[in-house]
């Protein structure tokens, strides 16, 4: 079973997505913004009371997978390709759940030395998604 964590929102300007997120919803910036090498992005974590409802990105370079999807989705009303760009998971058995992903003809990618995993975009109507380990 699946239990939903979080989603993260792809955005041009950290700065001012932050500052968005704090006068349009009332939520805080949970710690200081942070550099995924991984990814090459830049990241702060958005909620209530400790409670991460949403990461905010931007990418570090434009030859990311972020920078990329958020070329493709450039458009009149959206110049900037901003937008939905993960949804995170919680699941009680992740080993069982990666394997019925994959006996069932989805891609998934683990990332040495994590317990988490991802769901490939084309395995998923193009949501990309992270499987994490449920905490108590």
């Amino acid at each position: 079973m699946m239990k939903f964590k979080h989603y993260t929102i792809a955005v041009h300007d950290l700065d001012s997505a932050v500052e968005n997120y704090k006068n349009l919803f009332g939520m805080e910036a949970l710690g200081n913004r942070e550099h995924n090498d991984i990814g090459n992005f830049d990241s702060v974590s958005m909620g209530y009371n400790g409670e991460t409802v949403l990461r905010l990105i931007q990418s570090s370079s434009d030859d990311t997978a972020v920078a990329r999807l958020m070329k493709s989705r450039e458009n009149e009303f959206n110049p900037h390709g901003e937008g939905v760009y993960l949804l995170a998971f919680e699941a009680d058995d992740l080993d069982t759940l990666a394997a019925q992903i994959e006996s069932n003809g989805g891609r998934i990618t683990r990332l040495p030395g994590r317990t988490n995993f991802f769901v490939h975009p084309t395995s998923s109507n193009f949501g990309f998604m992270e499987i994490m380990p449920k905490r108590d």
